[in-house]
């Protein structure tokens, strides 16, 4: 366990609700010293000058990979702080979403990881210091949607199949040292292929059987790549999450796909079929594909899913009036 305190900033008791700007306030963070190319070094740094700005006391968790970070997190939220943040990417923000479902305390996010899918749907700034600015000094709170995995809860996306085939082979240090482009050698290799899966499908207990490349389990809509997404009416707080089933064989129907999405004309690809689930939803592959959830690996060939409407409380960035009006 690696921490810092900040020892000139009085730990006075503090209610569970963020408060922009308090004296008072307490965050706690926990980062993750592997996650993205950001050194923890310069976000510990970063994080000191705007918490000592703002007389904000704060803590430094590092992970280390081997301790049960829930268990961190439950002893953060039994310590009166005032926000619980996670620096990393979207693995790290859905492993501590995980432990503040309908929790009054909320989180924030310093998106330092490869993809950061979240932060990118949810407007929260991707450079370090807007970042740490918005975790000490506050904001909005929205209230996402969450998916219950087992004992797990992922935030953004789950994938079977091609897609998540893709992430399987693509390694921890390629992701740190290429980011998003790290993915692209692989997948180039794995879209050549035109090799479909079985699936069996339960959606909201209604069962279907189907061929795809891949199944997009989707609650956010950003796919990672330019302004590309999984679908123009996925929302991350609308009480439901969609489905997004790809029939793609090769090269062609993956630039098909492509050219819709970058169209904003989703439902018109003769690839692409949505559903969209508000209870549970079961995914069975008939082969051995692995399952994906929020940039991990989190199964092989069969998951179910539990839909959590509005369980997360996050920081986001204060509407500007414009927007507030609209």
């Amino acid at each position: 366990m690696k921490s810092l305190h900040n020892d000139n900033v009085e730990s006075t008791p503090t209610t569970k609700t963020l408060e922009p700007g308090s004296p008072n306030s307490r965050l706690f963070l926990i980062l993750n010293p592997v996650a993205g190319s950001c050194s923890a070094e310069r976000v510990r740094f970063t994080l000191k000058q705007y918490c000592e700005q703002h007389d904000v006391g704060y803590e430094i968790y590092e992970t280390t990979g081997k301790e049960h970070l829930p268990s961190i997190v439950r002893q953060a939220r039994e310590e009166d702080y005032s926000v619980i943040v996670a620096a990393g990417g979207d693995g790290t923000a859905s492993m501590v979403a995980g432990e503040l479902i309908h929790s009054p305390i909320p989180l924030g996010i310093i998106p330092v990881g490869t993809a950061n899918l979240l932060a990118r749907e949810l407007a929260i700034p991707l450079d370090l210091e807007s970042a740490c600015q918005l975790v000490v000094t506050g904001g909005a709170i929205r209230k996402i949607d969450a998916m219950r995995v087992g004992r797990q809860v992922l935030i953004s996306h789950i994938s079977l199949g091609s897609y998540s085939r893709i992430a399987e082979r693509t390694s921890v240090e390629a992701k740190r040292r290429f980011r998003q482009l790290a993915y692209i050698w692989n997948g180039i290799a794995e879209f050549i292929g035109t090799r479909v899966w079985r699936f069996d499908l339960v959606v909201d207990g209604q069962r279907q059987r189907i061929k795809a490349a891949f199944i997009m389990i989707a609650n956010v809509g950003a796919m990672g790549a330019a302004t590309l997404r999984w679908g123009e009416e996925v929302k991350p707080d609308d009480g439901k999450v969609d489905i997004c089933i790809v029939r793609t064989r090769g090269l062609l129907h993956y630039s098909s796909f492509l050219w819709h999405a970058l169209r904003g004309r989703h439902k018109e690809s003769p690839h692409t079929d949505y559903l969209w689930a508000e209870k549970n939803i079961k995914v069975t592959a008939k082969k051995n594909l692995p399952v994906r959830g929020d940039g991990e690996i989190i199964g092989r060939s069969s998951v179910e899913i539990e839909i959590i409407p509005r369980a997360v409380p996050i920081i986001v960035p204060a509407p500007v009036p414009d927007e507030i009006a609209s």
